[in-house]
């Protein structure tokens, strides 16, 4: 397997500035927009919807924006492929002992300590389960794994290779309690906060060891696939 110091396939450098340019409008003004956007209609959106419509568009602009680096990605996956499926199996195994130690770990100290996202998906799967897998399972691993991984992690990389993995993991569980502040309590916060840490320190591995934005989509999928299934 390459000992390469960095990602083998990187953005080229108008995807990170594009790519950055979208991230800043994905996190600040894609939800507030489709939010304004539903309650402007007679029948607003219910919320399995409008999270639906985010994903999709999300998943849009992300392959739009680095369809070259899919591309380079795709062929990189290609040239050495019992390497690629060996560090996405192994990223795969890596993070359910994590999430099962972390897991673990969070029962002993807050045994009444829930997912903020596992409870939400789980209200919106009923009646929606198809358009909740598809955005799950499909669309979502793709688009967070180019911006997190393929945008944040490789761009930084280059500079830090330690700064890369701690700020995107940070930046990863940042996202994904982002809704949630003011709803919950600051110690719920920072649980949930460092219950997503392993999977972005674990994504970003995959992404450096296998020198393609794949196999931490195929991990993301895989893990985001068996979630929904248990939440049924």
């Amino acid at each position: 397997m390459s000992k390469s110091a960095k990602p083998a396939v990187i953005m080229q450098k108008k995807e990170q500035l594009w790519g950055f340019v979208y991230l800043l409008a994905e996190i600040f003004l894609l939800p507030a927009a489709l939010q304004a956007l539903s309650q402007s209609l007679p029948d607003p959106l219910p919320s399995s919807w409008l999270n639906f419509l985010y994903f999709a568009l999300n998943f849009i602009f992300t392959c739009f924006l680095f369809r070259d680096f899919l591309k380079q990605s795709l062929i990189q996956a290609g040239k050495n492929t019992e390497d690629f499926l060996l560090v996405t199996f192994s990223g795969f195994g890596i993070y359910y002992l994590a999430n099962m130690a972390l897991s673990f770990a969070i029962r002993m100290i807050a045994p009444d300590f829930a997912n903020l996202n596992d409870g939400s998906i789980s209200q919106q799967m009923q009646g929606n389960f198809f358009i909740m897998a598809l955005g799950t399972s499909l669309l979502v691993p793709v688009a967070e794994e180019l911006l997190h991984r393929g945008l944040v992690f490789g761009s930084l990389y280059r500079k830090s290779r330690w700064f890369a993995f701690v700020f995107s993991s940070a930046l990863f569980s940042a996202i994904h309690i982002l809704g949630y502040i003011g709803v919950y309590s600051l110690p719920h916060l920072l649980i949930a906060f460092v219950q997503y840490l392993p999977a972005g320190l674990i994504l970003a591995w995959a992404y450096r060891k296998s020198g393609s934005i794949f196999s931490p989509i195929l991990i993301h999928a895989a893990v985001n696939t068996l979630a929904l299934a248990s939440l049924r």
